[in-house]
C-alpha cells in the first residue's frame, strides 16, 4: 500500500516518506504520526489516540507531543499557521486534509518528478569509499590478535535466539552481523569476523574463555525475544581479562516485520556500545601511571577531560593529546582530538584568539584527515572547524563523508545538525539532531545535543519546545552557561516573565558579566541576522542588560 497526497508518497513496505521521488529523511515517530493521519484523513483523530498508536500509550510530556506534531508539518512543508495538511481542531484533535489517493498493486510504483540521473547520483557514495568500506567487512581474527596489543578489540557473539519461531534465527544471525559491521567502521576499534565467532553460537560461554580463544579485550553477546508484534533484545558488554559485566541494555521495539528494521536496530545498538567501550578505556588510562602512557592511553586521559567542557579540562586534554601524538606522529586520532580542543575553545576563549583557534583546528584537522582518511572522527573535527569558520557547504561534505563511513556515528550526526542548523534549514537541522540523541542517548556531549535542538526550535519560531530542549540541557552535570542563555531568550520570547527572570538569575550567577553583546559575540558562527535580533530581544525580556 502506498498513499499519495500533493508531490508527496508515503511507501509503508519501505517506511519511506518521498518528496517529488526522493526520499525525505523522516524521524520513525514523525512518520508514524504522518501515516496514522493520513490513513485516517476522512475523520477527526483525538490526541489520545495518537498517543496510543504512536507512543503505544506511554505517558509523554506536552513539549514531546508538540515536537512531533511540528516535525510532521515540516517535513511536509507545512506550519501551524498555514496547516496545509495538518489542521489542528481546538480540544477535538487532528485532521489531514489534504486529498489522498490510496495506491495498491502494479499501481503502486513509485511517481519520479526529479530526473532519476540526479537521485542516483546523490544516493551513490565516491567508488574509492566503497571499496575502502567493503574492506572493513571482515577483518581475520588474526589481524585482530596483533591489533590487540596496542588497540582495544572486541568479538560480538551470534545472539540468542530465544523466540518460538526458528526462522527467527536468521534474524539473529543479520543482527549480530550488521553490529559487527558497524563496530568496525570504527577504527579505532578491532572488530573480529563473524566467522571466527559463528563458533559460538548455541553455547553458554564465559567472557574469558572467549578472550582466550580469540585474544580479544571485549565481549559483545545478547538475546532476541520476538513475541506478536515486538521484539525484545538484550545486550551485555563483558571485559574479557575477568568477564566482568561493565554495561548491560535491553530495547524494545515495535514493529510490523521484524525484517524491515534490522539495519535500525544494529545501528542504535552498535552506536551505543562504541562510546561504552570509549568510557572503559579512559576509565583504564586514568590508571596507568603517567610513566606508562602510551599514545592510545594519552588520548583516552585527554578525551576524558575534553568531556569536562572546562578551560582547565581543555588544557589538559591538549597536553595529553599532544603526548599521544609525541608517542606516534602519525596517530591520526590524536591530531584530530587537537582539532577538536581547539574547536570547542573557539567557544569559550577570548573572542580576540578565536581566528588563530579556528585555524590551527582547521590544521591539524586536515593533518588527521591526511594521516587516516577513513576515520570518521578525522572528518567529522574537520567539518566542526569549517562549519565555525561559515564554511558550511564545505563543512556539509566533510561530515557526509563522516557519516558514509561511519553511520552509527552520533557525533557525526550532531555536528551535521549543528552545521545544517546555521546553513539554514532548520527542519532538517531537528531531524539529524533527533538522529544523534537516539543513536547516543548516553554521550558525553548530549548536552549539546538538547542545546542545539533548543536552537533549531528557536529559529522556528517554537520558542515552547525551544525552551523544553534548553531545560534538558541545563539538566546535565557537565552543561555550560550557553544553555541557560538560551533557555533565558526562549522564556523571555514566550512572556513567560518569573521563569524567564530565573532562568536569567542563573546565567548571571555562572556569569557575571553576560550581557547581549556577549551572546552575539558568541555566536559568531550564526549568519541568521532574524535569529540574532530575535535572540538577544528574548534576552532583554528576561532582565539580561545590553552593556
Amino acid at each position: 500500500m502506498k498513499y499519495r497526497f500533493s508531490e508527496f508518497e508515503i511507501d509503508i513496505s519501505q517506511h519511506e516518506l518521498r518528496h517529488r521521488g526522493l526520499s525525505v529523511h523522516t524521524e520513525p515517530q514523525v512518520f508514524d504520526l504522518i501515516v496514522h493521519l493520513v490513513r485516517n484523513h476522512g475523520r477527526v483523530v483525538s490526541k489520545d489516540e495518537l498517543i496510543e498508536t504512536v507512543w503505544n500509550g506511554r505517558i509523554i510530556s506536552e513539549a514531546a507531543f508538540s515536537s512531533r506534531i511540528n516535525g510532521a508539518r515540516r517535513v511536509l512543508g507545512d506550519n501551524g499557521t498555514d496547516q496545509l495538511f495538518i489542521r489542528t481542531l481546538n480540544r477535538r484533535g487532528f485532521r489531514f486534509v489534504g486529498g489522498v489517493e490510496e495506491i495498491t498493486g502494479a499501481e503502486a510504483a513509485p511517481v519520479r518528478h526529479a530526473p532519476d540521473e540526479a537521485a542516483a547520483r546523490s544516493a551513490v557514495p565516491s567508488t574509492a569509499i566503497s571499496a575502502e568500506l567493503t574492506r572493513l567487512d571482515d577483518i581475520v581474527s588474526e589481524a585482530i590478535k596483533a591489533e590487540a596489543i596496542t588497540r582495544p578489540s572486541v568479538a560480538v557473539l551470534p545472539f540468542e535466539n530465544m523466540s518460538n519461531d526458528p526462522e527467527n534465527d536468521y534474524f539473529s544471525y543479520g543482527l549480530t552481523e550488521d553490529i559487527i559491521r558497524l563496530l568496525a567502521r570504527n577504527r579505532w576499534l578491532s572488530v573480529i569476523s563473524r566467522h571466527s565467532t559463528i563458533g559460538f553460537q548455541g553455547r553458554v560461554v564465559d567472557a574469558r574463555e572467549v578472550g582466550g580463544q580469540l585474544g580479544v579485550n571485549y565481549v559483545v553477546s545478547g538475546s532476541v525475544r520476538k513475541s506478536q508484534h515486538s521484539v525484545r533484545i538484550n545486550v551485555e558488554l563483558a571485559r574479557a581479562a575477568d568477564g566482568k559485566q561493565l554495561w548491560s541494555d535491553r530495547y524494545d521495539f515495535q514493529l510490523e516485520n521484524i525484517f524491515d528494521i534490522q539495519e535500525e536496530m544494529a545501528s542504535q545498538i552498535a552506536a551505543t556500545i562504541e562510546p561504552e567501550l570509549s568510557k572503559v578505556e579512559q576509565q583504564l588510562a586514568a590508571r596507568k601511571a603517567p610513566e606508562s602512557l602510551d599514545a592510545w592511553d594519552c588520548y583516552q586521559r585527554g578525551l576524558w577531560n575534553l568531556w569536562r567542557f572546562t578551560s582547565p579540562g581543555y588544557d589538559t586534554a591538549e597536553a595529553f593529546f599532544k603526548r599521544s601524538i609525541a608517542a606516534d606522529p602519525a596517530f591520526a586520532r590524536g591530531h584530530g582530538a587537537l582539532s577538536y580542543v581547539n574547536v570547542q575553545r573557539a567557544f569559550s576563549d577570548d573572542p580576540r584568539n578565536r581566528p588563530a583557534r579556528l585555524e590551527t583546528a582547521l590544521r591539524q584537522a586536515r593533518t588527521a584527515v591526511a594521516l587516516d582518511e577513513l576515520d570518521c572522527f578525522c572528518h567529522c573535527a574537520l567539518g566542526r572547524a569549517l562549519c565555525l569558520m561559515q564554511q558550511n557547504d564545505e563543512a556539509y561534505a566533510a561530515i557526509e563523508l563522516s557519516l558514509e563511513l561511519n553511520p552509527s556515528f552520533g557525533q557525526g550526526f550532531f555536528a551535521q545538525g549543528f552545521n545544517v542548523l546555521w546553513r539554514g534549514n532548520a527542519i532538517e537541522a531537528e531531524t539529524l539532531l533527533d538522529r544523534a540523541t537516539i543513536l547516543s542517548p548516553r554521550d558525553s556531549h548530549v548536552w549539546s545535543f538538547h542545546h542545539a535542538r533548543s536552537w533549531a526550535h528557536f529559529s522556528l519560531g517554537e520558542y515552547d519546545v525551544a525552551a523544553e530542549f534548553a531545560r534538558r540541557a541545563t539538566r546535565q552535570a557537565n552543561v555550560t552557561h550557553s544553555a541557560f542563555v538560551t533557555l533565558a531568550a526562549s522564556l523571555g520570547q514566550l512572556g513567560d516573565t518569573t521563569a524567564a527572570n530565573s532562568a536569567a538569575a542563573e546565567l548571571l550567577r555562572r556569569k557575571p558579566d553576560y550581557t547581549t553583546a556577549t551572546a552575539r559575540q558568541e555566536l559568531f558562527f550564526c549568519k541568521d541576522q532574524d535569529f540574532l535580533d530575535r535572540y538577544t530581544e528574548g534576552l532583554r525580556l528576561s532582565g539580561v542588560s545590553d552593556e
